[in-house]
């Protein structure tokens, strides 16, 4: 009975190897699969293309309070609504930009490829 319990311990140890291989690092958990807006950008001098993760990262900014992964989940910068047609309300870099449902907003020219 000791000879069956010493081997089925041997065994059940031998089974828990230690994996030996080097672990691969995880994706990093800030990591975003983003269209337009990368950590690090700063956007204009509204703030507009500032890079966001959330609504409460464009607060700082001088008039882009809202964060575009609101409307389109795959970007993720600093954005304002505009008035449909408008040439002047964005600052440098960016156009007023419209959807299918006449919703504005205020986009970087580097999202655009222009």
């Amino acid at each position: 009975m000791r000879g069956q319990l010493f081997a089925t311990l041997v065994v059940m140890l031998a089974a828990c190897g230690g994996g030996g291989g080097e672990a691969k690092p995880d994706a990093a958990p800030d990591a975003f699969n983003s269209t337009c807006g990368k950590p690090g950008d700063t956007g204009n001098e509204l703030g507009i293309g500032k890079f966001c993760a959330s609504l409460s990262d464009c607060s700082s900014t001088t008039s882009a309070k809202l964060c575009s992964s609101i409307g389109d989940p795959t970007t993720h910068f600093c954005t304002k609504t505009c008035p449909m047609g408008s040439t002047d309300q964005c600052g440098t870099a960016t156009m007023c930009v419209c959807n299918a449902n006449n919703q504005c907003g205020c986009t970087p020219n580097s999202c655009l490829g222009n």
